[in-house]
């Protein structure tokens, strides 16, 4: 036996599990287009980065101005900032 307890090896692994979680974290937030000033807005309006609909992505959307250097992100009137193109809200509104 090593002469660890289970109470031991749980504080010791504890860390780890905390700096995984929190690089996730980042690399998500690195990799989409949200602004966290903005989540108030975008839960209330039921945004989501990825539509359920594609017709209805937010690509698609009167409110979007796609980036014109081609990343995934754009920019929406209505949440006031970027969003990703496959995301979709409450508010979108086909072009007429």
């Amino acid at each position: 036996m090593t002469g660890l307890t289970r109470r031991e090896l749980l504080l010791r692994a504890l860390p780890l599990g905390v700096a995984g979680i929190a690089c996730a974290r980042a690399t998500r937030a690195a990799d989409s287009c949200v602004n966290a000033d903005s989540e108030p807005l975008r839960a209330s309006l039921n945004y989501t980065a990825t539509a359920a609909d594609p017709a209805a992505a937010c690509a698609h959307c009167a409110f979007f101005t796609a980036d014109p250097a081609g990343s995934a992100c754009g920019q929406c009137t209505i949440l006031g900032g970027a969003v990703d193109r496959t995301g979709h809200c409450d508010s979108f509104s086909p072009p007429s």
